[in-house]
């Protein structure tokens, strides 16, 4: 993860349209489904910036790495592991070194929700103790990731484009353009109960605001901190 990854963007380019997957409405209002129906529209600019924030979330876990006798440090050791299945997830082998392939990211989060977010299998509700909290964690953080990227502004994804390790002209977002999941819920392919499923309340001022999620993966969260003994 050192290497900073080329974009593979030779047969899609980074202003394709969302519209290239089927638009249609969310059938029920499980987790499962509404984070399926926000992934499938992870369109290049997303997905671009969802590896920015990967690097970010990154960085911050080697920082607390850096005091090896925090209480903290187990759980951002196995961050960085989750993290880093997470990115080489969406990384292909070139002959110059990896490259960032945009078409990986919709199918990646989608496996992910149909994995752990499926009500046959629905992890949130499960148990988490030492023996799994790992794999708990690296399911919680891959639909966080996916959770903060949908919620962002097109306003802050394109400044974080122009000026991020890509430097990319974020062709497909607009000035004052709304978050993705409050797009997709404009549409209707959302409906009221799965908006609420994948949207993420703000208050407080700029810089410092604090970010409410969706029940269900808050409690999730807090089952795998406790796991760890991080409360």
């Amino acid at each position: 993860m050192n290497r900073v990854p080329r974009v593979f963007l030779a047969v899609i380019g980074v202003g394709l349209a969302a519209s290239s997957w089927a638009a249609t409405p969310a059938t029920s209002d499980s987790a499962e489904t509404a984070v399926i129906s926000v992934a499938k529209h992870l369109s290049p600019p997303y997905a671009l910036y969802l590896y920015e924030s990967l690097k970010r979330q990154i960085l911050s876990n080697e920082r607390v790495m850096e005091h090896l006798d925090s209480p903290q440090s187990p759980m951002a050791k196995d961050s960085l592991w989750a993290l880093d299945i997470i990115s080489q997830s969406i990384l292909i082998e070139g002959q110059d070194g990896p490259y960032l392939d945009v078409r990986l990211v919709p199918p990646f989060f989608t496996d992910i929700a149909g994995r752990y977010l499926s009500s046959s299998h629905y992890w949130p509700d499960q148990e988490v103790t030492q023996d799994n909290r790992r794999e708990h964690l690296a399911a919680w953080y891959a639909v966080y990731s996916m959770m903060l990227v949908a919620n962002e502004t097109q306003d802050e994804i394109a400044r974080v484009l122009q000026n991020g390790m890509f430097d990319r002209n974020p062709e497909g977002l607009h000035a004052g353009g709304p978050s993705l999941v409050d797009r997709l819920h404009r549409e209707r392919v959302l409906s009221d109960e799965a908006y609420a499923l994948v949207g993420i309340k703000r208050s407080g001022p700029a810089g410092r605001e604090s970010l409410q999620f969706p029940p269900y993966l808050s409690s999730w969260k807090a089952k795998v901190s406790a796991a760890y003994g991080a409360q």
